[in-house]
């Protein structure tokens, strides 16, 4: 699908990227990665003809892009970038638009992509698609800045740190629906990072530059437990087993978890805790509200009056979610289980500190 034979860049006396060849076939999710300068972002770039290469050739589908107009070639790639680069003028809907008006689509089956594109990345259309960008927080402008590189349905994807304007948690559920609307569309990806532990988890090949040149091309698994030289070696830590749990979806480990309605009796939750020093509560509906202690039943007249509430979107993980994931959380919020939850935060068990340290070992072994 895309192919790079030889390019190199150079300014002046400096040479940004220096005889690099690398081959990404269709559907794969490459990620370039390497310290600052060392050519990652130009590469990206040469791909889409924003910035020329001074020799080598650069092949889409076989076709020299050079032999390409620019302005066409662009209209076949998706392009997403870190400061999303959403027009401040126009509304969510209309900057989703934007190539399939150029395109000249008809005004039905833009309507009908923009609505599908807002509900791929988890956005109510009707609540959406008429706000303009500063009515945005980080996360959800950079959900458009997606959507917007994928209007067009184009086959190839460039992305340059596109998720790396927000919070880690914010970020950590961006990965986590990019994985998943890649696994439904089977775009061709090359992705810019700086960040390793998004690079494992995305990445099917991570290709890892430095100096303006490729030190490594190989999937995350095979860079992490043979990395190709001292460099490599050091760049990826020495944490990488811990690393590879990034690779490990939670889905797998998934235990059924000591459940309370938040209506139940003291007695039906002490049946429900069993042996278990706690409980997870939730609503009717099943949607997570917090926990609640074995300890507290007895001080206490219902379930609600003895639970600790907690922030779904802090404590627990989407089911999608991996087991690095679930480590953070569980060390960062003290706990030796954490909830999974599905996207309308109902419950649908936890995963517990003892999976993660199997796998731990598993993956040193």
């Amino acid at each position: 699908m895309i192919k790079l034979e030889q390019v190199t860049k150079k300014y002046g006396a400096t040479v940004a990227v220096n005889g690099l060849s690398l081959e990404v076939n269709e559907g794969e999710v490459c990620v370039l990665i390497g310290p600052s300068g060392c050519g990652k972002t130009t590469t990206l770039r040469m791909i889409n003809r924003l910035i020329e290469p001074t020799s080598g050739r650069i092949l889409v589908n076989g076709k020299d892009t050079s032999q390409v107009k620019p302005e066409q070639l662009r209209r076949s790639i998706g392009y997403a970038i870190q400061s999303v680069g959403l027009f401040p003028h126009l509304t969510v809907a209309t900057n989703i638009a934007t190539v399939p008006e150029l395109l000249h689509w008809d005004k039905t089956r833009i309507a009908r992509r923009v609505e599908e594109l807002l509900t791929l990345v988890g956005l109510s259309p009707a609540e959406y698609a008429g706000k303009y960008p500063s009515q945005l927080s980080g996360g959800e402008a950079q959900r458009i800045g997606v959507a917007r590189a994928l209007a067009a349905d184009p086959p190839i994807l460039l992305m340059d740190e596109p998720f790396g304007a927000v919070d880690p948690l914010t970020r950590e559920r961006l990965q986590a629906q990019f994985v998943a609307i890649q696994q439904e569309l089977k775009k061709t990806v090359i992705l810019v990072t700086h960040d390793l532990d998004e690079a494992i988890r995305l990445a099917d090949l991570i290709a890892i530059m430095a100096a303006g040149k490729l030190v490594q091309y190989d999937t995350p698994e095979t860079t992490l437990s043979r990395p190709a030289s001292k460099f490599v070696h050091d760049f990826v830590g020495s944490d990488r087993a811990l690393k590879r749990l990034s690779r490990i979806s939670v889905e797998s480990f998934i235990k059924s978890a000591p459940t309370v309605t938040i209506n139940a009796s003291i007695k039906q939750a002490e049946a429900a805790i069993g042996s278990r020093r706690s409980a997870w509560v939730v609503d009717d509906k099943g949607q997570l509200l917090g926990w609640i202690d074995r300890t507290d039943l007895s001080q206490v007249s219902s379930i609600s009056e003895g639970m600790v509430t907690l922030e779904s979107k802090d404590i627990a993980l989407w089911q999608n979610a991996t087991l690095r994931e679930a480590l953070s959380r569980m060390l960062g919020q003290g706990f030796k289980s954490i909830p999974v939850v599905d996207e309308d935060t109902k419950l649908i068990g936890e995963v517990t500190l003892g999976d993660v340290e199997a796998a731990t070992a598993e993956a040193e072994e």
